[in-house]
């Protein structure tokens, strides 16, 4: 397979690089000659840094640069040196002078003076004196790539050079592979004004910036995951691996045998017995199967060693790169990894390494004890919260399954034990498959606790998935007796799925709570106090279910418990705490294991908190941090929604655009929340009849009633808003009635709602506010006392909005400055820009001329400038020109939010 390596457009992992290279340069002009060493391993990007470095400079900087072969020593003396000079002989104002040795290697500097003693000295004060001659003018870099290839005759010329440069502005930048350390070096670094820089590999997040830059699209976790581990974050790898696939790519590899294959017999063989482990390898398991120890292996692992092919870590070795590893194995033929990989599992037969055990004997073809071992490595896993890893391994025995290996499991109980993991690993699709393969194989009527256990797990896993599951539930409690402990933890589990229906859930509730406390299972009394709790905003309650729940085995559940604690606080306006609740649970969740699964709900919960809070920079890094972990679908969309509304109030479009569209068609109780991201989305994108459209379906969507009204009145409000941006000074009576009616549909769904807590209320305040444009000042109030700065800047600007409307514009300025101070502090740039529109004195219709509003009225019908031009019979930049003009006038950042204003205002209607 042969894959085109893409270099990527954007240039990521170095900021603080090009920073010292910056500083570098200024020490340079300002202090004197100075000197860069960067380090580091092929393809981690030297040369592209010097280049990103070079191409930002001021023009004013001269830039020559040259780069040691590999031919090294071998070839020509003084190769990079010559190609500095020829650029620097043709720089102008470099006319040929007296340089009689440089003349041996440039022509027309005139004849070249035959040898002579004192020739070397003779030359190298010549490059000096050219070299300082071409600095005097301007800032001067030299780049020397590739030291680590330098003949002898190249670095001693460095050297004089570096000691005897006088004149200020002469930066050398030199690049080395470590471990290069000869004299040069050495007494490079010691002089001072140098810089030592050695770049490192880059993290999981700068390879998916990477990725995504060469892609055009931003990549999925788990292909970032991948690549990030396939190429060790080396940036070459990078490149090589993004459209590659599994295998490795075909000139990536013969780069990466180069070395291997320029080694001697044993240490190739070596070697390729290193690569069959698959990661680290400890000594004495790699002397046991290459039968050697002593003197001879050291010396062997010695020159691996000193080539930069493997590395010591711990108490063994690893490979410099994974990819070199991949290379190597691929490189060996089917019948030789067979019997490699056999003498691993030979020797790992007696060594406490189940996991490493199964992945051998598998390969060597011995599927008997790949099985039993993949079995117990699937417990040890589960008992190390690596369930992920537990849910692959238990995959293995199931494809390898033989009635005749004895594992003390029969096939139903591994299909139950997978289900498990999958559900705890976020694995939610293919947890609900395996259930139903072991649904599909029980007897219920035989074994009915089994069969509803599975139904359980498949419950639990649709719902997680996609908000259903209520009906495997009903029908696993058909099969328990009254009073059974496993029925108070299914009916548990039932009644957490009912919710936020609290009249169906709160029966279920009770019983579990009943049976928990009647048979003392701390598990059924749990989920009992849980909802008991939550539906009387008892803490005391939750407090109770943590304490049992931190005695008991089941982390799932003990993550549930934040959750809950998390909804009270909300519910009850005390975001500080419900986001250190959540925060502690992400916390646990990762340390667990369940960082993609409850980790990224919880996240939801904490970043919900944060943006309540005003704490938006925060609520973002929580939201991408676990959107980075690859979560479940449904969690992945709540994620991305909060995000979208995030990115809708600080003025990002296009990315609440993106979000918007990735959650859309979700149909699930849960993301209720999306129709407030679309709404006023289509608001500011100045859609009007999109954001009715958008209403309706909020209005007539089943959730609207079953979900908690402090997530239902959200949409309401943002729904009462988008009617508000539709009127205008201007609108006509058919327009105004059409808002009207909309209104009242809003203020009957909300009077059909119950009050949920202080936010709840907080929100029906705002909600008759914005109905009414009246008791602003009562809803600013309910916000600051939540302390909830945007929503308290919305009601103070709408407020002050009334406040003009009556003439009273004293009160409305100071509503209007706490505002501005609000949503600047937010950097909530489209209402502040609002802000600014009222607190400034402006013209009527904001000053545009006639022309202006005939172009605002083709803005909002969706024209380009070009068909701008062609209605108006003006020329395409005369229309850009009007553009810019409106644009600026209304304060407006897009074409989007001009149109928008121009609703709002009533600036489009025909006059």
């Amino acid at each position: 397979m042969v894959a085109q390596r893409v270099v990527s457009p954007v240039f990521v992992g170095r900021d603080e690089e090009l920073s010292a290279l910056t500083a570098a340069l200024g020490t340079a002009v300002e202090e004197g000659p100075a000197v860069v060493l960067v380090a580091g391993e092929a393809g981690i990007g030297k040369s592209r840094l010097l280049a990103e470095f070079t191409r930002s400079l001021d023009p004013g900087v001269r830039v020559v640069g040259g780069a040691c072969t590999e031919l090294g020593r071998d070839g020509m003396p003084y190769a990079p040196i010559v190609t500095v000079l020829r650029a620097l002989i043709r720089v102008d104002g470099v006319t040929p002078g007296p340089y009689r040795r440089l003349a041996r290697w440039f022509p027309e500097l005139g004849e070249s003076e035959d040898d002579s003693a004192g020739g070397k000295h003779q030359l190298y004060e010549e490059v000096l004196t050219l070299t300082e001659r071409v600095a005097a003018g301007r800032p001067l870099v030299i780049t020397i790539e590739d030291l680590h290839w330098a003949d002898a005759a190249t670095c001693e010329l460095l050297g004089f050079l570096a000691r005897n440069l006088t004149r200020p502005g002469v930066l050398l930048m030199v690049t080395y592979r470590p471990p290069e350390a000869g004299p040069l070096l050495s007494e490079l670094t010691r002089r001072p004004r140098t810089t030592r820089l050695r770049l490192d590999r880059l993290g999981a997040r700068d390879v998916g910036r990477q990725l995504a830059a060469i892609l055009g699209t931003e990549p999925e976790p788990a292909s970032v995951g991948r690549v990030h581990e396939r190429s060790d974050g080396n940036p070459l790898f990078v490149e090589a691996l993004a459209r590659a696939g599994e295998q490795t790519p075909d000139g990536a590899r013969d780069l990466l045998l180069d070395g291997p294959r320029s080694l001697r017999g044993a240490a190739y063989d070596l070697l390729r017995l290193a690569s069959v482990a698959g990661g680290h390898l400890a000594h004495r398991l790699l002397a046991a199967v290459a039968g050697r120890d002593g003197s001879d292996l050291d010396a062997l692992l010695r020159e691996l060693v000193d080539r930069s092919l493997l590395v010591t870590a711990d108490d063994g070795y690893t490979f410099r790169h994974a990819l070199i590893r991949d290379a190597v194995y691929e490189d060996l033929l089917p019948g030789e990894r067979a019997r490699l990989h056999g003498r691993y599992a030979e020797a790992l037969r007696d060594r406490d390494a189940p996991a490493e055990l199964a992945a051998h004997a598998l390969a060597a073809g011995d599927r008997g004890l790949a099985l039993s071992a993949a079995y117990a490595a699937a417990g040890r896993a589960r008992r190390s919260y690596a369930y992920a890893e537990q849910v692959r391994l238990l995959g293995m025995v199931l494809d390898l399954w033989d009635p005749d290996v004895h594992l003390g499991a029969d096939r139903i109980g591994v299909l139950t034990e997978i289900a498990e993991a999958c559900m705890l690993s976020g694995d939610y699709a293919r947890g609900v498959e395996h259930a139903g393969a072991g649904l599909a194989t029980v007897d219920e009527r035989h074994e009915p606790e089994r069969a509803a256990l599975l139904l359980e797990h498949r419950g639990r896993l649709q719902h997680r998935l996609n908000a259903t599951g209520v009906s495997d539930w009903e029908h696993a409690l058909e099969l328990l007796p009254p009073g059974s402990p496993q029925r108070g933890r299914l009916l548990g589990v039932l009644a957490m799925g009912l919710l936020p229906e609290v009249d169906r859930a709160r029966a279920s509730f009770e019983e579990a709570l009943t049976i928990g406390r009647a048979t003392g299972d701390a598990t059924v009394t749990v989920r009992g106090l849980l909802g008991v709790g939550s539906m009387t905003d008892d803490l005391g309650m939750l407090t109770e279910a943590r304490t049992l729940a931190e005695r008991l085995d089941s982390n799932d559940l003990l993550m549930t418990v934040p959750m809950y604690e998390a909804t009270l606080h909300t519910r009850a306006g005390d975001h500080r705490r419900a986001v250190e609740v959540a925060g502690d649970g992400i916390r646990l969740a990762r340390r667990y294991g369940l960082g993609r699964s409850r980790g990224a709900e919880l996240a939801r919960y904490a970043g919900r908190g944060l943006i309540l809070a005003g704490r938006w920079d925060e609520a973002t890094a929580v939201l991408e941090e676990s959107l980075r972990t690859d979560p479940p679908p449904q969690s992945r969309r709540g994620l991305r929604i909060l995000l979208g509304q995030l990115s809708l109030m600080r003025g990002d479009l296009a990315a609440a655009a993106e979000a918007a569209a990735a959650v859309e068609h979700a149909d699930s109780g849960s993301l209720f929340a999306r129709h407030q991201l679309l709404c006023l989305l289509a608001v500011a994108q100045g859609d009007q009849e999109r954001a009715d459209l958008l209403l309706d379906r909020a209005l007539t969507d089943p959730a609207l009633t079953r979900i908690y009204s402090s997530d239902a009145r959200p949409v309401l409000v943002a729904g009462a808003l988008a009617q508000r941006a539709r009127l205008s000074a201007r609108a006509d009576g058919e327009l105004r009635e059409r808002v009207a009616a909309r209104r009242a549909r809003i203020a009957a769904a909300d009077a059909a709602l119950g009050v949920d807590g202080t936010l709840d209320r907080a929100w029906r305040t705002m909600l008759r506010a914005v109905i009414e444009d009246d008791g602003w000042d009562h809803a600013a109030d309910s916000w600051r006392r939540l302390q909830q700065p945007y929503e308290l800047a919305q009601c103070l600007f709408h407020g002050a909005r009334a406040l003009l409307t009556a003439g009273e514009r004293h009160g409305a300025t100071d509503r209007l400055t706490e505002a501005a101070r609000l949503a600047e502090d937010l950097r909530a740039a489209p209402l502040a820009r609002q802000i600014t529109r009222l607190l400034r004195p402006r013209p009527a219709q904001d000053g545009l001329t006639d022309r202006e509003h005939d172009v605002l009225r083709l803005i909002a019908e969706g024209l380009s400038n070009r068909q701008i031009a062609a209605r108006l019979h003006i020329a395409p930049s005369t229309a850009g020109v009007h553009v810019s003009h409106i644009l600026a006038k209304l304060g407006a950042a897009t074409r989007a939010e001009a149109t928008a204003i121009a609703f709002r205002e009533g600036l489009t209607d025909t006059r």
